[in-house]
């Protein structure tokens, strides 16, 4: 468990901090329409992330075990580890989110 509120923020951005999470983090700001949907973007995030890199690294046979394969790893993860990928993607994701905003009309 980290030690401080600046541990914890830099686990958290260590655990997101790879291309395939800052993508996801693009695509959950850019369909986002409301703020306060931020908390179920990042829950939905952290499953998309975990769902591209077993599907990347080819372990399954069919849609379904990839399926069963992502809900098993992530009812594994230490909670430590979920919820620093939580912040981290919920950070992420408030970034890209107030980029969009700016540009808005």
């Amino acid at each position: 468990m980290p030690e401080s509120l600046t541990n914890l923020l830099a686990d958290s951005f260590d655990a997101v901090s790879g291309a395939q999470a800052a993508i996801i983090a693009i695509l959950a700001a850019v369909t986002m329409r409301r703020y306060g949907s931020i908390v179920w973007f990042s829950v939905f995030a952290i499953i998309v992330d975990q769902f591209v890199t077993i599907a990347l690294s080819r372990e399954w046979d069919t849609t379904g075990d990839v399926l069963s394969q992502v809900f098993e790893s992530i009812t594994e993860l230490n909670p430590t580890v979920v919820i620093t990928r939580f912040i981290g993607f919920l950070v992420l994701i408030t970034i890209f989110y107030g980029i969009k905003a700016l540009f808005r009309k």
